[in-house]
């Protein structure tokens, strides 16, 4: 019973490995089209002020007129092997600048992930509990406004309400921040860098309140 729920359980990663590989496959080739589809990176690089012939010669260089599979192949490559690129945006490795956006990404979902645990679960449960409660359907209520309205326009609105009206709220940034373990810049230890997070934490977390 044991050996046969084991390879159940190893049968079933191997299965979710390959789906998230497909998955992974099919999101990289649509993004990488959709990028390949958004106008000529060499604008962003030199500007208007190179000449069509030096355009060329930089387009050859990069393998730009390169076929679209081939392009995609050399991406994932290099990807695979931890190279990004560069971004046209910031100048720089994308890799760093995904690894420099990280810290503030990682705090946003934990902000967000313990509101759902220390509120959105317990009421998602006493709401199964007890349906039919004024409490209950006022929560079903914002629930269901919750996942119905997208995400940006919550943000919006809470940005209007509470930073703008209210006044009780910053409506951007990060805030003060403090380093921990010699490199990771926190807003969790500082009270500004906790106030930049409770709107967006609320936001990212209203697409999850209980149904």
């Amino acid at each position: 019973m044991k050996k046969s729920f084991f390879v159940i359980m190893i049968a079933f990663f191997i299965k979710r490995f390959f789906q998230a590989v497909v998955v992974m496959f099919v999101i990289s080739l649509i993004s990488f089209s959709i990028q390949d589809n958004l106008g000529d990176p060499l604008r962003e690089l030199v500007g208007q002020a190179v000449s069509e012939e030096e355009r060329q010669a930089l387009r050859d260089e990069m393998g730009l007129n390169d076929p679209f599979l081939v392009q995609y192949a050399r991406f994932a490559s290099k990807a695979i092997q931890g190279d990004l690129g560069n971004s046209y945006f910031f100048k720089e490795p994308a890799l760093e600048v995904i690894l420099k956006k990280f810290p503030a990404t990682m705090e946003l979902v934990i902000g967000a992930t313990l509101i759902i645990v220390c509120f959105s679960v317990p009421v998602g449960v006493y709401s199964a509990i007890k349906p039919n409660g004024l409490f209950s359907k006022v929560v079903m209520g914002l629930s269901i406004v919750g996942i119905s309205v997208p995400v940006f326009l919550t943000a919006i609105g809470l940005i209007y309400l509470f930073a703008i009206e209210l006044g009780w709220m910053p409506s951007y940034g990060r805030g003060e921040t403090t380093t921990i373990l010699g490199f990771w810049e926190s807003g969790f230890f500082t009270a500004d860098g906790l106030m930049h997070l409770v709107l967006p934490s609320f936001t990212l977390a209203s697409i999850m309140l209980p149904l």
